[in-house]
């Protein structure tokens, strides 16, 4: 993946999330009726969306610091509930901020597992590389 397509990615899914959180409560829950979709995706979709966007800013090719995507992911989730004061029939709520950072954090152990399967990988490889092989064992 390129810089450029990781950065665009992480803005289509920024915008996603804004879009979401500015809809009004009405226009909200007729879309997810239209879907048939229950009023507990909306908690799910953060969710998802704040592991994706930690994921792509936690991994190469952007590969921010920790401390970096946590902080901005906090920030973030405190914004968008901090917005919901201006949309209609929209209500802040603590546990909607606790879901994005759960999001995040599952995002940043993804790409911390990956990362972890790539070195074990790359070592039993120069392991087995570097043993040497004797048939008559």
């Amino acid at each position: 993946m390129t810089d450029r397509l990781a950065k665009n990615l992480l803005l289509l899914q920024l915008l996603a999330l804004l879009a979401g959180t500015q809809m009004p409560g009405a226009w909200r829950a007729a879309a997810l009726t239209e879907l048939g979709l229950g009023g507990g995706i909306s908690s799910w979709a953060h969710f998802v969306l704040f592991g994706g966007m930690a994921a792509l800013a936690y991994a190469r090719p952007l590969a921010w610091p920790l401390v970096r995507v946590v902080l901005v992911a906090l920030g973030l989730a405190l914004l968008t509930e901090g917005l919901q004061f201006f949309a209609q029939d929209r209500h802040p709520r603590w546990l909607d901020v606790d879901i994005d950072m759960a999001g995040a954090a599952a995002g940043l152990l993804v790409v911390t597992l990956a990362r972890m399967a790539r070195a074990l990988r790359a070592r039993l490889k120069f392991v087995l590389k570097s043993a040497p092989y004797d048939a008559s064992d």
